[in-house]
């Protein structure tokens, strides 16, 4: 059962989400300043929540990490702001709605890549921005887990 405060940061995240998805559309860059806001947000309200909300918020931060370690390797094929964007929701959302998110969202995104390649209008090496992508990937979370919670 999603509670009060549950409901605030999946609202908080939407609105996250959609400030950063526009501004990876239109300007390939994320700004850090929401991303710190967001990101003291989620700590927050999962300390309000109590131990294991604050936990599980911590926890949805190792994904945003391992995505900046993957950045890192891959010198940025995969960005920094992907990375960033994903600690910060993994703070609002825990670990198990982010990675779902996540999830969701490269399967999405795989599907806009292979009707690229079908339609002749990118390669293998296209860039695309993924933040747009976590929107909907975060909307078939909330459907798929409908009453539960990480």
């Amino acid at each position: 059962m999603l509670y009060y405060l549950d409901k605030i940061r999946i609202l908080l995240c939407f609105l996250f989400l959609s400030w950063e998805g526009l501004l990876d559309l239109r300007k390939k860059k994320i700004l850090l300043p929401p991303v710190g806001i967001f990101f003291l947000a989620g700590v927050i309200l999962s300390i309000i929540q109590g131990k294991e909300d604050f936990i599980s918020s911590l926890a949805g931060c190792s994904l945003g990490g391992i995505v900046l370690l993957l950045a890192l390797i891959t010198k940025e094929k995969i960005g920094f702001g992907d990375g960033f964007v994903l600690v910060a929701s993994g703070a609002l959302l825990g670990i198990r709605m982010n990675l779902y998110m996540f999830l969701f969202a490269l399967f999405v995104a795989s599907l806009k890549g292979i009707w690229m390649l079908l339609s002749r209008k990118g390669n293998r090496n296209t860039e695309m921005a993924f933040v747009p992508f976590l929107i909907p990937g975060l909307t078939l979370s909330l459907a798929l887990l409908q009453s539960t919670w990480a």
